[in-house]
């Protein structure tokens, strides 16, 4: 990982670098099947607990994985992810995984989303950060915007969803537009 050791320290959550042993965490995790339908890659559960996923993770030096922990009770709620990371260009894209439905609230994924976002811009001195969403995902959407975001382009009939090919939004932020929300 491009950082080994990376901690964000929010009020709600806290954030750490994703290790060998949270792969127990992930096996753990169950697959909500109403989500990944708004998920670009519908697979990414599955992904992760594949025991190679983390040490892929582990190894990739264009990337930083962070295990969300409820700042409450220390459990590990989700993971966010900023990967592709360009460091010459100044860009990288950026994904959130929540895997706990009650922890799927706006005071948990935003303060996870702008602790890993100013990271990002400040530590890692990012001048453009990517994310996408399904076009049906407007909730998705709304919070990417919420952060600044700006819908740049439309991937048409990109993902395979129930027998039906759905739009890919890619969207980008950058550092002067990054609003950090609670």
């Amino acid at each position: 990982m491009i950082n080994n050791k990376v901690t964000c320290l929010g009020e709600h959550v806290n954030m750490r670098t994703i290790r060998k042993s949270d792969s127990k965490i992930f096996m753990s995790w169950n697959d909500l099947d109403e989500k990944n339908r708004y998920f670009p890659n519908n697979n990414f559960i599955n992904e992760i607990k594949n025991e190679f996923w983390i040490d892929r993770k582990l190894a990739d030096k264009n990337g930083i994985y962070l295990m969300i922990k409820d700042s409450k009770t220390n459990s590990s709620i989700g993971i966010t992810i900023i990967e592709n990371i360009d460091l010459e260009n100044s860009i990288a894209n950026w994904g959130i995984y929540i895997a706990k439905r009650n922890f799927m609230k706006k005071i948990y994924v935003n303060e996870a989303a702008c602790l890993i976002l100013n990271y990002a811009f400040e530590n890692l001195n990012l001048n453009k950060i990517n994310a996408c969403a399904l076009s049906n995902n407007q909730i998705g959407r709304k919070f990417h915007k919420d952060l600044g975001f700006n819908e740049e382009a439309i991937f048409n009939n990109q993902v395979l969803i129930d027998g039906y090919y759905c739009d890919l939004i890619w969207a980008s932020l950058t550092k002067n537009d990054f609003k950090f929300i609670t």
